[in-house]
This record gives C-alpha cells, structure tokens and sequence, in this order.
C-alpha cells in the first residue's frame, strides 16, 4: 500500500471522470477533467483510478521471480490474455501471497495505450500529477478491509449503472460494471458464476439496500490510496525509469571505485611517512611496516574487484541484443497456421522454441524464416512429430537458435580418465594387440 495520502481521488473512463475528496467529502463530475477544473484548481496532486470499463483485468499462477523477468514473460503472452496486441496496451501486474504448487497468485491488469495517453493529456492540461494510475476497482480490498472481510463481492451504484468486483484472499479476482437499471441480486448470482466463484459474503456500499449483504462505509474510489502497488505507466516512462535504475547504480560503482583509490593513496602517503620514521629506526618498526603493506595490498584487492566488479555490471546491461527484443524478432515471424507453446531462452543459452503447426510445411517454414534473419544463426529443427488431437491433424515441433551477440558459454569439456591395462600373469605373454599367447 501506498504511504502517502493523495486528498484527491479521481475515476476516469472514456465516457466521463468523477473527482473525490477524500478530506472534505465533495464531489464533482464532468465528460472531461477539463469541465470540472474549478473543483481540482487547489491540488496538484491526484491518484487516479481507471474505470472498469476501460481495463481488461486477469489472474493466473506465475512463478515467484524477479519484477524485470515477469514482466518479460507476460509481455509474450500478453496477446494470449488480453484481446488487442501487446502493443496497443500498456499493463502492470501485483504478485499476491497466495502461494501453492501452480506458482503465486498474479493479477494482470491492462489498458489501452491510447486512453492512458488522453488520462495523461487531461491531467496536464489542468495542471495536475498523477501519483498513481490503477484500476479503481482495486480499491475494493480496502473496502471489505474496513468491514472486518478478506474476501467477498462488493455491489456499488453508480450514475450509470452497478460494478461488482469479486475478492478472494485479499486480492481483486474479477471485476465488472452492468449499465442500466438491473436487478443487483441477480447481477451478483451471474458475477459468481462468471469468475467461477463459490458463495461469497456480498458487501453493498452505503447507497444500496440488498437483501442479506453488509454494508460498506467506503467506496472503491474513497480506498484507492490503500490499494496494493500497482501503475498503469507508459513503455518510454518505464524504459527511462530503468535507464536512470542503471545509471545510478553505475555511478555508484564510480564512486566506490574513485574511493578505494583515494583510500589506497591515503594508505600510501601514511606508509611512505612510516617508512621514513622506520629509516631511523627499522629494528623498532618492522612490525609496522608490515602491518601497512597488508593493509595496502587489501585495499588494492578492493579496488581490483570494484573495476571487474564494474566491467561485469556493463556487460550485464549492455548484451548484444534484449532478451525482449529476441522474443519479439521470434514470435513476429511465427506464420498464421502456427502457433508457439512454449519459448526458454536465458542469458547464456540458446533460445528453444516449442509450439504446434497444421503441416511440416510450416515447420519448415519457420526454420527457413529465422535463418533468413541477421539476429539468429546456427538454426536447429530438434524435432517434428505429428499429433492427433480431436481428430485433426497436427505436427508438434521444438527447434533452437542462437542469439547474434547472445553467444551461449561454452561447456566444459568431459575429462575422460585413461583405462589401465592389467599386468600379464606369470608365464604368459602378450602380442602386440594385447592377445594373451
């Protein structure tokens, strides 16, 4: 959760925004946030939720690994979760501690590169900064949070319509918004059966009256700021927030290093003082004079580490080419009639590539196309077998390729130990091709 209190909370959709103090309790609402501009002049500030409308939300098992990783793999298969390419979207995700065999609890959360630009466009336009830009829906765990719940299906109204968003250890599992004046029981019945949930204890915020549901004191819009971290933010924004993630830490092997060597200097001047006292007396000072070399020699070690420390750390983040932009270079050459099941690919190792093909045409398709590409060489077909799934024909295949400039570390060569050859006995002897006679 975020530590520091935005007072203004605002919901924005294509269709309208809805503004939220947080301090004061007034509203505001407009088609734009440039309509509503006399109510948001004091702040400068403002966490922004995204409607339900405007955001394609999912969950599934992810291994618990690095942010950097996760978010390579889900940009692969980004276009097998969500309806529009992976470049039309921007998209976050939360690692939850629900935790099992599967991998962790991941909720993914996506939007439109061209809504999340106009939110910024609004934004700038009424001289605010955005603290935060998340689905507001998440906002709902701290609403069942203060009704004492850690999981259960939260019903709001709003000026169009009702949400519901379903919440299972303490994480938002599905969300949805009905327009319309609905039944909201009935509503609530289709939301379980569509997130393939069991039966929830349904919450109802203050302005809603259904039978059988708690009441909610909050909103969604009202618990934003305690929502878990999560940011809708733009590919260059993010690429520049690394970028300067890298420069810092560089520089901050400069520094160590420019110190160990002011410190060796400092080592030396007090050594070159020591030596001119032990001239006048070295039967007295041997002692000393040795405890500075070893002082010297360990600080030169230092300083010998922090540079290949600084070598290696500039290889790591200048490879020949991204892992990124490997798998991107792959999965854009993949013909229609195929798809990909499976991609591995580390630094260090030749990338493998799995998936399942409608001929051995394709598969030798695919292998002709990537051989054709300056980015890969030493093009392998592993293998190519042909399957039968649902009475249709199919030809699973796994091939390998090496990334230009991503050249794989050699192994190390088996060391095979000569075999003795056994003494003759006594009497006997043998020829030259080691026959007894």
């Amino acid at each position: 959760m975020s530590k520091h209190i935005t007072q203004l909370h605002i919901e924005w959709s294509p269709s309208g925004v809805y503004a939220f103090n947080i301090a004061t309790g007034e509203t505001a609402s407009g088609s734009n946030l440039n309509e509503i501009r006399r109510f948001l002049e004091p702040h400068r500030h403002a966490l922004v939720g995204i409607g339900r409308s405007a955001v394609f939300l999912k969950t599934l098992r992810m291994p618990k690994a690095n942010p950097e990783d996760l978010r390579r793999i889900l940009s692969v298969q980004a276009a097998q979760l969500f309806p529009l390419p992976p470049e039309m979207l921007s998209f976050d995700f939360i690692q939850s501690a629900d935790q099992n065999m599967e991998g962790c609890l991941t909720l993914i959360a996506a939007m439109k590169i061209e809504d999340l630009k106009q939110v910024r466009a609004e934004l700038q336009q009424v001289g605010l900064t955005p603290t935060r830009i998340l689905p507001v829906s998440l906002g709902a765990v701290g609403v069942l949070a203060h009704a004492g719940l850690r999981e259960g299906i939260l019903v709001e109204k709003s000026a169009t319509g009702f949400t519901f968003d379903v919440v299972q250890t303490e994480t938002v599992r599905f969300s949805r918004v009905v327009f319309g004046n609905v039944d909201p029981v009935a509503e609530v019945q289709r939301t379980l059966l569509a997130s393939n949930a069991n039966a929830l204890p349904v919450v109802a915020s203050s302005k809603l009256d259904i039978a059988g549901a708690a009441s909610a004191t909050g909103s969604t819009l009202g618990s934003l700021h305690e929502a878990p971290a999560f940011m809708f933010e733009l590919a260059e924004f993010r690429a520049k927030a690394e970028k300067r993630q890298v420069a810092t830490r560089n520089r901050m092997a400069g520094l160590m290093l420019v110190s160990s060597l002011l410190l060796v200097g400092l080592v030396y001047k007090v050594r070159s003082e020591k030596w001119a006292v032990a001239k006048r007396g070295e039967g007295a000072w041997e002692k000393e004079i040795s405890k500075l070399k070893s002082i010297n020699n360990f600080e030169t070690s230092k300083a010998q580490k922090l540079s290949v420390m600084q070598m290696t750390l500039k290889s790591a983040f200048e490879p020949g080419q991204k892992l990124t932009d490997t798998m991107a270079v792959m999965a854009d050459n993949v013909p229609p009639s195929a798809w990909v099941t499976g991609v591995t690919l580390e630094r260090g190792k030749a990338l493998q590539l799995r998936g399942m093909a409608k001929s051995a045409q394709d598969v030798a398709t695919i292998v002709e196309t990537l051989g054709r590409i300056s980015r890969f060489r030493d093009i392998r077909l592993i293998f190519a077998n042909s399957v039968k799934i649902d009475d249709i024909q199919l030809v699973q295949f796994s091939a390998t390729a090496i990334g230009v400039g991503n050249l794989p570390m050699p192994a190390p060569a088996k060391q095979v130990k000569p075999t003795a050859k056994p003494a003759p006995k006594e009497g006997e002897t043998t020829t030259g091709t080691g026959q007894q006679i």
